[in-house]
């Protein structure tokens, strides 16, 4: 294993929600290799290769700086921002430390799975296209049954992309054969996007 845990160095109020964290965490190794096998096994990631990202380290205690010669990769998880430096990580958006938390566990075990199979995965090395909520829509039976208990399939959709709801709620994608092509589809994608299905 590569990653054990990936450390909290510094938390503050969120810029843009004041109920919300944001936060700063150490990653024990430099993971500036396994950022493009990451960015390919995360559907909605961006990631700035060499040239763009460079994290300096500050004195004690500050916020590092970033220069433009090294890589970096920001993704969604649910509501969160999460961008992976070389060294850190910054979370913005967290619920609260054992929020945050449970995104860096998901993290550090998502480094150690592309450092594994870094052989089987082809690296991507610019940004790719975005899931919307119509992408998700798309792959829906898109009957509106409101069995998930939403009004419709794109409010499913929208909240499947938030995490508050998983593929699961979705009854009649796994109770009709006919929706099985559909369903497959859409495994992969949330599958994609770290999402629980």
């Amino acid at each position: 294993m590569l990653i054990e845990r990936i450390e909290i160095e510094q938390v503050e109020p969120c810029f843009a929600d004041e109920t919300k964290i944001r936060l700063i965490a150490r990653i024990p190794v430099d993971v500036s290799d396994l950022l493009p096998y990451l960015n390919a096994v995360l559907a909605n990631a961006t990631y700035v290769g060499e040239g763009g990202g460079k994290e300096k380290d500050g004195e004690e205690g500050e916020a590092p700086t970033y220069a433009s010669d090294r890589p970096a990769l920001t993704f969604t998880r649910g509501p969160r921002l999460v961008t992976v430096y070389p060294r850190r990580v910054t979370i913005a958006k967290a619920d609260d430390v054992a929020d945050a938390e449970e995104v860096l566990a998901w993290l550090a075990e998502r480094l150690n799975h592309v450092h594994e199979r870094r052989g089987e995965i082809e690296p991507v090395y610019e940004g790719k296209i975005k899931i919307k909520p119509l992408d998700i829509y798309g792959l829906l039976p898109q009957t509106n049954c409101r069995e998930c208990g939403e009004q419709g399939c794109l409010a499913f959709a929208l909240l499947l992309l938030q995490e508050k709801h998983r593929l699961r709620d979705c009854p009649p994608l796994f109770r009709e054969e006919r929706w099985r092509g559909k369903r497959e589809r859409l495994e992969e994608v949330v599958d994609s996007l770290g999402l629980q299905k």
